[in-house]
């Protein structure tokens, strides 16, 4: 994305550690209701891009995703609902490689091309095919960078952004008001509120992100079948990116977390029909990371 004044390095590698915290879940199904406590949501997360070609008129970077998600029970021993069994026993996994692509014009034009494809969910399993948990997603915007201090573009994407596969329309508009504030989104998936220090070695955020994966599941050993959970929620976060090192930084992140959807579907579609529907309480979220930038020296 073309930048503006004022935007922070971008991250190469990242290595993240993610906890939410003692919330309820409420499920129903043609099997009956349940609920039960949900002590720790545990997330690990890897993440590495890199450039392949960095030529005035096209840009093109590579990267590549991998996080697992665990869920702990409050008294596991006690669960009788295969559902809960089944998030209790086995982590959820997500591989993905990306590409990205930005093609300037010799105006203020700007055209991206993201592209993204992986296996999510319970993908170790030997009963199913690979291809049983690919996911694939694409976005393509048209954009403008009107000057040093303000860019915008417009697009559409194809994905799980909303948890289930969907089609929605992509808003982005960067501006800096200054070399310290700014504002960076991309609509709907995020917007925040940036704050520098002016030697550029602290980051303040106050940000709201939608966060959305559709992961493929077997419901219970007894059954052959795939289902999907369908998983979306809303963050508000408070989050502070500091220098370690030059090109060595590390973040911290909290706030809370607003479920929006979790259900089980017996396909990703938006019109699937629910197999079990659940609901979750808030609760509060918070993350610390690591993450390596670009030296100083590169971009002179």
């Amino acid at each position: 994305m073309p930048g503006v004044v004022g935007l922070p390095r971008s991250k190469g590698i990242v290595i993240k550690r993610e906890l939410v915290r003692d919330y309820l879940i409420r499920s129903e199904s043609d099997g009956g209701k349940a609920s039960a406590e949900i002590r720790r949501n545990r997330r690990w997360e890897f993440k590495l891009r890199a450039p392949i070609i960095l030529k005035d008129g096209f840009k093109m970077a590579a990267g590549i995703k991998y996080y697992v998600e665990e869920f702990n029970f409050e008294n596991p021993e006690s669960l009788n609902f295969p559902f809960y069994q089944n998030l209790e026993d086995r982590s959820l996994r997500s591989i993905r490689g990306d590409i990205f692509i930005v093609k300037p014009t010799l105006t203020n034009k700007y055209y991206i091309l993201r592209l993204s494809g992986g296996l999510n969910g319970d993908y170790s399993s030997e009963s199913f095919a690979k291809s049983d948990f690919f996911k694939f997603s694409i976005s393509s915007l048209m954009g403008w960078k009107k000057n040093d201090y303000v860019s915008y573009a417009f697009g559409v994407a194809f994905s799980y952004g909303f948890g289930r596969r969907s089609v929605y329309p992509i808003i982005v508009y960067n501006k800096s008001f200054n070399n310290k504030w700014g504002i960076e989104s991309i609509l709907p998936a995020e917007i925040k509120l940036r704050y520098s220090t002016l030697n550029q070695k602290n980051y303040f955020y106050a940000k709201a992100e939608l966060h959305g994966a559709n992961y493929s599941v077997r419901l219970d050993e007894a059954k052959e079948d795939l289902v999907y959970l369908n998983k979306s929620e809303v963050r508000f976060l408070l989050s502070w990116e500091r220098e370690i090192h030059d090109w060595l930084w590390f973040g911290v992140e909290g706030g809370l977390r607003s479920n929006i959807n979790f259900d089980l579907s017996s396909d990703s579609s938006i019109r699937t029909d629910v197999v079990i529907e659940n609901s979750l309480n808030q609760a509060l979220v918070y993350n610390f990371s690591i993450f390596v930038v670009p030296p100083r020296k590169m971009l002179k």
